[in-house]
């Protein structure tokens, strides 16, 4: 190739636009960024790069699956995570039997049902109610919640004062001042005692 001659004829300096002019005129272009690296390389890099990624990436999801142990690493510390385990299993089970007492006082007819209601519960539907939740859901589905009444309701109404089949004095006044012929005639049956 050949290069530009950055003179004129007479030996004055070309300026920057004859310069490139010559140079597009000649088939020289100026390269673009990058262009200069060999495209094997380019493709090499690229699969390296790609391949570091899904190494990290593999790594990262069996960190994520893989359950953290504590960090234990003497004898007497292993025996110490060992206890406190058994020791919040133990809580966790007198939580449980504390809470199912609970619930079955509360509610007495479970006692009887109550592997129907285990049942009910290990359903995949039903699963993550707390016990007591489940306990109401259990009851209303089955129609065990309605408490039943026995006789008629307590009524509320004033007090009770014992109905007389006599007339008081003021409905005999009353009576015999604005209805004498009804007055005369219930005196004559005797259903109005002076």
């Amino acid at each position: 190739m050949e290069d530009v001659n950055p003179l004129n004829e007479d030996g004055t300096p070309k300026s920057p636009e004859q310069i490139e002019q010559e140079k597009v005129n000649l088939g020289h272009t100026t390269p673009a960024p990058g262009s200069q690296t060999d495209p094997a390389l380019l493709l090499k890099s690229l699969q390296e790069e790609r391949e570091k990624r899904r190494i990290l990436e593999e790594e990262l999801e069996t960190l994520k699956e893989a359950p953290t142990p504590p960090d234990v690493f003497s004898d007497e510390g292993k025996a110490l995570q060992k206890l406190i385990d058994e020791s919040n299993e133990r809580i966790n089970a007198l939580t449980q039997d504390n809470l199912k007492k609970d619930i079955l006082i509360e509610y007495p007819i479970l006692k009887e049902k109550w592997q129907e209601f285990e049942s009910y519960r290990a359903d995949p539907e039903n699963k993550g109610m707390s016990l007591r939740t489940s306990a109401k859901a259990y009851l209303t589905e089955n129609g065990l919640l309605d408490q039943v009444r026995k006789g008629l309701e307590k009524g509320a109404g004033g007090p009770r004062i014992p109905v007389s089949d006599k007339m008081s004095v003021e409905d005999i006044a009353d009576l015999r001042k604005n209805n004498w012929p009804k007055y005369q005639d219930m005196l004559a049956k005797g259903l109005i005692k002076i």
